[in-house]
């Protein structure tokens, strides 16, 4: 005996969507997309170098350090992984500094340092599909919450 499949309310669109979503997946990050992310981190670099040196800067400056350092850990730029760590010793010193004097700014090997690691990052964010960096960001919150993190007390 027939019996037909019941339609969903969405019918066939659903299907439609998730498929592209997944192609969405498959492709780089749209330059306007590139272009917002590396809008935020070096805005966030000229605060740390001439402006308020504020808490919300450093942490910008660390999230693209550490979505840069998962990159180069998924076979985005594996060569530049050395440089990714470097930059985030040079934050951690400034994060130091910083519950010292109550201002984040970095010395000038972390300002070269994390300036160099943030034009790799830009560069990764050219080749990176748009899941590699999601991906990446899952990882990194995947760490926060293990507690893989810089620990202060040892830089």
């Amino acid at each position: 005996k027939y019996r037909p499949k019941p339609v969903l309310p969405g019918g066939g669109l659903v299907a439609l969507a998730k498929l592209h979503h997944r192609a969405e997946d498959r492709v780089p990050l749209h330059s306007e997309q590139q272009r917002d992310l590396s809008y935020h981190h070096w805005a966030a670099l000229e605060n740390l170098r001439s402006g308020p040196g504020d808490y919300e800067a450093w942490e910008c400056i660390v999230s693209a350090l550490n979505i840069g350092m998962a990159l180069c850990e998924g076979g985005i730029g594996p060569e530049c992984i050395d440089e990714m760590i470097e930059a985030q010793e040079a934050a951690i010193r400034a994060k130091v500094r910083a519950n010292r004097h109550g201002v984040h700014r970095l010395d000038g090997d972390g300002m070269r340092i994390i300036t160099e690691a943030l034009r790799t990052h830009d560069a990764q964010l050219e080749l990176a599909q748009r899941q590699e960096v999601v991906t990446a960001i899952r990882l990194i919150k995947q760490r926060l919450d293990e507690g893989q993190v810089f620990s202060i007390e040892a830089a």
